[in-house]
């Protein structure tokens, strides 16, 4: 079965800024609490084809997750990857909602197969808590780049 957890939050900074950001992965690890390191090939700016290593500790488990980018845009990067027992995709999007604000949703469709998947009650609403803390510590993070 598979679990959504989407994720929306206002931005008080122009769009293109914060895709520019969010839509880099290299980032993750300054604003994702989860993420230990990540690992993108190429570098830089999400494009079709690029490949992700994340390591991230969630419940005390480390998982290493190998996602690639399907889709690619100015605003909006979508990706597929993991194996088995947790398989993911998603996408992260940007919204201009005037010159100097947007809106921000990361949505992550997680397939949990073997002994997790018993978990899953538990887990997606710890997850959804994870992601909507770790939004708001990158909503401060741009906040406070803003006088940069």
């Amino acid at each position: 079965m598979e679990r959504v957890i989407a994720t929306t939050v206002p931005v008080p900074r122009p769009a293109a800024e914060v895709a520019g950001y969010v839509l880099d992965w290299g980032n993750d690890p300054r604003w994702r609490s989860r993420v230990t390191s990540l690992m993108c090939t190429p570098p830089g700016r999400a494009e079709v084809g690029q490949r992700q290593v994340e390591r991230l500790t969630f419940w005390g488990m480390r998982f290493e997750t190998h996602t690639e980018v399907v889709a690619a845009d100015a605003l909006h990067a979508g990706y597929v990857g993991g194996q088995p027992p947790v398989e993911v995709r998603g996408h992260r999007q940007v919204e201009p909602d005037g010159p100097d604000r947007c809106t921000l949703t990361v949505l992550t469709r997680l397939r949990l197969s073997g002994a997790i998947r018993l978990a899953a009650p538990l887990l997606v609403p710890a997850y959804r808590r994870g992601d909507r803390a770790d939004l708001d510590r990158l909503v401060a993070l741009l906040a406070g780049q803003a006088g940069d």
